[in-house]
């Protein structure tokens, strides 16, 4: 399959996903996929990083996540999508009058690839790692598909994009884990390990926590999209 064909496929699958006729959804899908709406679970993050961890280690835990972040950003919006320069669905001259927009919400001009999909996986998958918790690691990663999905369905992004932001995101999550497990052998004190934890040394009871907020948090995105609709 050439590339021409491809990119026909990718614009019809799109299509398919992008919006609906419900405002209920498309309050949904504009507050998720608003950085600002996961405030709460940020700060929970940061509280139960700093709680599970001396000053030293919190820190290196802190300052590997931003440096994820800010490489995972710059390596998406800094160097691959003016580069490539793929057009985002609301932009594409082929298409972008047959994208339904949401509050006329229609992002840069390229979009290869998502820097959301990239962002959200590469934290799931850090922190996968960092809490070893099962329950976590399935929430954090529907957390980061929600959000990615959320690209999709608002139109400022093609599948192809997403899911090539998912791959480079979760490849950078794992690399940038292992980076800080090296540092960590060298200045890191032995983590307790027993029914209460997890086996990186993280307090069960701060991961349901954890948990507990990132509902708390889907609840009020839920509960804001009804009165919006009103």
């Amino acid at each position: 399959m050439d590339w021409q064909s491809l990119n026909t496929l990718d614009q019809h699958l799109t299509l398919m996903i992008n919006g609906s006729t419900s405002l209920f959804w498309d309050n949904v899908m504009y507050t998720v996929t608003n950085t600002f709406s996961w405030t709460l679970v940020l700060i929970t993050l940061l509280v139960i990083i700093f709680k599970n961890n001396n000053i030293k280690e919190a820190v290196l835990v802190v300052l590997t996540i931003a440096l994820l972040i800010f490489v995972a950003d710059r390596v998406c919006s800094g160097w691959v999508k003016p580069t490539v320069a793929r057009w985002r669905p609301t932009q594409d001259p082929q298409i972008m009058y047959l994208v339904d927009v949401v509050n006329g919400y229609r992002g840069g001009r390229f979009g290869f690839f998502s820097g959301h999909a990239c962002n959200t996986f590469c934290v799931a998958m850090f922190l996968s790692w960092l809490f070893r918790s099962a329950k976590v690691t399935y929430v954090m990663f529907f957390w980061a598909a929600t959000t990615t999905f959320t690209r999709l369905y608002l139109g400022v992004h093609y599948l192809g994009d997403v899911t090539v932001g998912l791959v480079v995101g979760c490849l950078l999550g794992f690399l940038f884990y292992l980076l800080m497990e090296y540092v960590h052998k060298r200045i890191g004190s032995k983590r307790l390990i027993s029914e209460q934890f997890t086996s990186s040394g993280y307090l069960k009871s701060d991961m349901d926590t954890l948990l507990t907020v990132i509902f708390f948090n889907y609840i009020c995105v839920v509960t804001f999209a009804v009165s919006r609709g009103f």
